[in-house]
């Protein structure tokens, strides 16, 4: 793939990319680090990629496993006492969502970002998470519930 396409592809999906991010990390730089090495992995890798149509779902992939290293090496952070007074930004729903989204399971985040935020079929989600297309229903139907039951909502 030439530098012009690649470029081209990769500004297209730059707001999708962001969005999945943020399904993932919470802090702004956080995301966009992940967001760059993920750029730039898939520019180091960029002959890899066998058939160019999957490009998106391929560039999905590797902005997940960035997302996933950095939580795991947040994990080994030690905490700080206080922190600094952060802006409040988000209504009291869109937080009680964050906090919904953020005690899924990882798997179960992954799907519900890809599916509805970011608009992926089910086949394709499947494709990104490289599982079967009845674990990926399963796991938005179990993500729903649950999400469902952590709002307070009943079913």
């Amino acid at each position: 793939m030439e530098k012009d396409a690649f470029a081209r592809r990769v500004t297209a999906m730059q707001g999708s990319l962001y969005r999945v991010a943020a399904g993932y990390l919470r802090g702004e730089s956080d995301r966009l680090d992940a967001v760059s090495e993920a750029i730039a992995r898939a520019w180091e890798k960029r002959h890899t990629l066998r058939d160019e149509q999957l490009f998106a779902t391929w560039l999905t992939r590797i902005l997940i496993r960035e997302c996933v290293n950095i939580q795991r090496r947040q994990k080994r952070l030690t905490p700080v006492e206080t922190l600094p007074d952060a802006p409040q930004e988000e209504d009291a729903q869109l937080a009680a969502l964050r906090e919904a989204m953020d005690a899924l399971p990882q798997r179960q985040r992954t799907m519900v970002v890809l599916h509805y935020m970011e608009g992926y079929d089910v086949e394709e989600t499947a494709r990104v998470m490289r599982v079967t297309k009845g674990a990926v229903c399963a796991g938005l139907f179990r993500a729903r519930r649950a999400l469902r039951t952590w709002i307070g909502e009943d079913e």
